[in-house]
């Protein structure tokens, strides 16, 4: 039992000292937020990929090239960060 609340105990600090960093509170809650939105996106993505790439031949030779999977990138990176960036803000006010 003593080995379970040390545990406890350690997990517990690590939370406080992660509610106490503010650079830490932003890498925690983007990754978080990040998991999120990729996992949604890649859901969505992979639904409508099918009839979005058979539209035309610029958009299969964009998906070809890597170009979609670069774009979802990026929008999972700004789409997180704003979401991170609002919570922050709306936890510091």
């Amino acid at each position: 039992m003593p080995a379970i609340s040390a545990i406890i105990s350690a997990v517990l600090s690590a939370l406080g000292f992660i509610t106490k960093n503010p650079f830490l509170q932003k890498m925690v809650i983007f990754s978080f937020f990040f998991a999120v939105v990729s996992y949604t996106v890649d859901f969505f993505l992979g639904k409508a990929s099918n009839t979005l790439v058979n539209a035309s031949q610029i958009l299969t030779l964009a998906s070809y090239l890597g170009f979609l999977n670069a774009l979802k990138v990026v929008f999972n990176f700004l789409i997180a960060g704003f979401i991170a960036k609002q919570i922050l803000a709306f936890v510091r006010s």
